[in-house]
């Protein structure tokens, strides 16, 4: 990991708000106090920002994994678990953090350390959630499904966590037909997905098209993270967690449907935008 004594190091990284040289301070005090609004400050103010990545991100991440790691404190551990991961939620795998680091300050050896720390760090995340799970079952509907953003994340399958996160209130979801390209609205009604060419909340006479869910016995539903299996594992643990919201729309998160423009045949989660 990038060494903490050396304040010159740390503000050569790039960040949101230019005030990098202050994270080896903070991140020594947050070790000795696990003070959550000193997590929040750190992961709010200093390492993201409205969802983008910077070098101070990816540097900071494995002390912030570390730090959870080394305290019995269950709160701290699981909200660790979940700031981090829904920070990582949009991540665009070797491509970003080649991309963010290409114009960088840094000596190409401290690169080389923070990618390596960082790539470490993920690898723990499995084992973080896997100790942390009984312990979400206490928490409330909405911190369960940052949950499952945390697991698709710790198994890095990006393109779950994204949709978790940019719909976790579960209420529409933006969709592309595959064929034609055309854009239109998955509109959630009392647990039932249907399409619309136009938002209907602003317009409100207008034709809508059904979505054909799809149905997944219990006894095909798979405790293993798999990014082949994700209709499977995602039904496990709604069932597990008792995500009431989802029990229902994951069915119609992997049906199908009819374009409303072009007719063609689709499958509706591959194609969430």
């Amino acid at each position: 990991m990038l060494a903490l004594n050396n304040r010159m190091q740390w503000e050569k990284l790039d960040s949101p708000f230019g005030n990098s040289g202050e994270l080896p301070e903070l991140i020594e005090k947050l070790a000795k106090t696990f003070d959550l609004d000193l997590l929040v400050e750190i992961t709010t103010e200093y390492i993201t920002h409205q969802m983008s990545l910077y070098e101070v991100t990816f540097a900071v991440f494995p002390y912030l994994i570390k730090i959870g790691e080394n305290t019995e404190d269950k709160i701290f551990q699981l909200e660790t678990l979940l700031s981090t991961t829904v920070m990582l939620s949009e991540y665009g795998g070797d491509n970003e953090l080649d991309a963010i680091f290409s114009n960088s300050k840094c000596s190409p050896e401290q690169i080389i350390e923070i990618k390596f720390s960082f790539k470490e760090a993920c690898k723990k995340l499995k084992h973080l959630v896997s100790y942390l799970e009984g312990d979400i079952l206490q928490r409330d509907e909405s911190e369960r499904k940052y949950f499952l953003l945390a697991l698709a994340v710790a198994n890095e399958i990006y393109s779950v966590s994204s949709i978790l996160w940019r719909y976790h209130e579960n209420e529409e979801y933006g969709c592309g037909c595959p064929n034609c390209d055309e854009t239109f609205i998955l509109w959630n009604e009392e647990d039932k997905l249907v399409l619309y060419k136009e938002d209907p909340v602003f317009t409100k006479d207008q034709e809508q098209f059904a979505v054909h869910p799809s149905s997944l016995m219990p006894s095909s539903f798979s405790k293993k993270v798999s990014p082949d299996k994700n209709y499977a594992w995602l039904s496990h643990y709604i069932d597990s967690l008792g995500i009431t919201s989802l029990k229902t729309t994951i069915n119609y998160l992997f049906g199908t449907a009819q374009c409303p423009y072009c007719e063609a045949e689709f499958e509706i989660f591959e194609n969430i935008q």
